[in-house]
């Protein structure tokens, strides 16, 4: 009988054959402990925390912190799961007693160890638990996290500086804050909320000196936090801005009657965003003048221009909902018809 296998391509073949089987059985075998060391993990954890919990919550309302049982390294990443779950959820005098019970454990001194060998989940979770913690020792740390291309890592970084020391860290970040596109300003709106008023001092101190495609940002973030800023920096701006992103944000700010003038100035800007903005800031600081503006507008292109325009003039106290019907009955323009009869229906100031 012929052996098959004594050509070298078959017996290459089988052996291949041979070695794919015994990878595929190793890879399930590896599936398989991995699904079952899963499942482990997530039942200790659930054991942790079911034990765990109430332990932390009657540390939070208990007049003095009694001690709590040690803490095994194989939990730490457990309690600090849970303990930053209770942060993120509880507020004032309950964040210092959580507090002072990660400090009783040590949780600290291994936040510090995860942040600087752990995988990138235990590095985020060790950010997030050292600006709980207001860890001074951690700064130089956090502020290399900070610097880092990781979004994620380094937005929860700076916001952790940010906890740790609202002045200092605002100080320190407001170049990265301008200029790290990555940085979603509804994020880092969220975390300055904590330094609104540290914020506040490097953005008026400083507006004025940072370049102009930085303005845009600058200007976005204080109208995300609500923030003023004077009357001579922001005619400085109007004036001198080159950009519709920096009129735009600019004129969202404006809310003083001494920058009619600059205002009036861009009603038939180019971009359309922009003489919205206008519009919307002569409806509430407009005069008797300004009426044959917003009438104008009226006939604008741009959907949203008309809008606010119309809703303007509905909000002059001069001239109102009552005025906007006769307007309405003056008025040929399909466009300005339509638009007037939607403000009017908003108003319930039927046109007829």
């Amino acid at each position: 009988m012929l052996n098959t296998l004594s050509d070298p391509y078959l017996a290459l073949a089988f052996d291949i054959g041979i070695g794919a089987v015994g990878m595929t059985a190793l890879l399930a075998l590896a599936i398989v402990y991995l699904r079952v060391s899963m499942r482990r993990n997530v039942r200790r954890e659930a054991a942790f925390v079911a034990r765990w919990r109430p332990l932390l919550l009657e540390a939070l309302s208990e007049e003095a912190l009694s001690p709590v049982p040690e803490l095994a390294a194989r939990d730490q990443i457990f309690f600090l799961k849970l303990w930053t779950y209770l942060q993120e959820s509880l507020r004032g005098a309950a964040n210092d007693r959580l507090n002072e019970v990660a400090r009783q454990l040590r949780c600290d001194a291994a936040a510090r160890k995860f942040l600087q060998k752990g995988n990138r989940s235990e590095r985020l979770l060790a950010i997030l638990t050292l600006g709980h913690l207001r860890d001074e020792a951690s700064w130089d740390a956090l502020a290399r996290q900070a610097t880092q291309t990781d979004r994620l890592a380094s937005i929860h970084a700076a916001r952790a500086l940010v906890k740790i020391d609202p002045l200092r860290g605002t100080q320190w970040l407001f170049p990265m804050l301008l200029n790290r596109r990555d940085w979603d300003i509804a994020q880092i709106a969220n975390f300055l909320g904590e330094a609104r008023q540290a914020f506040w001092l490097q953005l008026v101190n400083n507006i004025l000196k940072v370049s102009q495609d930085q303005w845009p940002r600058a200007l976005q973030l204080a109208d995300a936090l609500h923030l003023q800023l004077s009357l001579k920096s922001l005619r400085f701006i109007l004036e001198n801005c080159t950009s519709a992103a920096t009129l735009v944000a600019a004129l969202r700010l404006a809310s003083d009657a001494r920058l009619l003038p600059a205002v009036r100035y861009f009603w038939q800007h180019a971009d359309w965003q922009v003489r919205v903005e206008v519009a919307r800031f002569l409806g509430s600081f407009g005069e008797e003048d300004d009426i044959g503006l917003l009438r104008q507008s009226l006939h604008d292109e741009q959907w949203w221009v008309r809008y606010q325009a119309a809703q303007s003039l509905a909000r002059l106290p001069f001239f109102g909902p009552q005025q906007l019907r006769l307007l309405r009955k003056q008025t040929a323009d399909g466009l300005a018809v339509g638009m007037l009869d939607h403000v009017l229906a908003e108003h319930h100031s039927p046109a007829a």
